[in-house]
């Protein structure tokens, strides 16, 4: 919630309904927050710096997306604006790196895809990608080979792009998704 918050730009009100803690502590937890990772800050400010002075964002992979409210004289459109600047970075830099996993993958295991493997087969056979949840990708494979396949995945998401830091994933076995989770 904190982490969240605080780079949407949660007011000491707002995490404090949700915590249920008084806005003084609230307060105290954003303000320890900044100090512990003043990087984060200096990213949030410049995230909106640069919508200021273009009039758009982009994503780690420069995908462009207009801030049109970025200077408006009306505070609520601008701290909207403020706030579509952050999320536009953050979260289309998040799909870009999810697109690109999913593209890897599916060049790897999908039986339609010897054309880009030179007519080899799929590196695990009967391996279906199923569903795309924001973060979290979804696949349907025999069970004898559950545990291949979940290495494969989680080897191919954290080597998606190169960051600065480590890229982690997670991953669980289960006959449904809820039970994954």
């Amino acid at each position: 919630m904190v982490n969240f918050g605080i780079v949407y730009g949660i007011t000491s009100f707002g995490l404090a309904r949700r915590l249920d803690v008084s806005n003084t502590e609230a307060a105290e937890i954003i303000a320890d927050y900044k100090k512990r990772f003043p990087a984060i800050t200096t990213f949030l400010e410049e995230c909106v710096a640069h919508a200021q002075q273009h009039g758009f964002v982009e994503t780690m992979l420069k995908r462009r997306r207009p801030i049109p409210d970025i200077d408006s004289n009306n505070p609520n459109r601008r701290s909207l604006a403020e706030r579509m600047a952050i999320n536009s970075v953050v979260q289309g830099s998040a799909a870009d790196l999810i697109k690109i996993a999913m593209v890897d993958l599916h060049r790897r295991l999908s039986p339609h895809a010897a054309h880009l493997r030179n007519g080899q087969p799929p590196e695990i056979e009967g391996v279906r990608m199923l569903l795309q949840i924001h973060d979290e990708l979804v696949f349907e494979t025999p069970e004898s080979l559950a545990e291949q396949t979940r290495d494969l995945v989680v080897d191919r998401m954290q080597q998606a792009m190169t960051l600065d830091v480590p890229l982690v994933a997670d991953a669980a076995i289960s006959n449904n998704w809820h039970e994954a989770k």
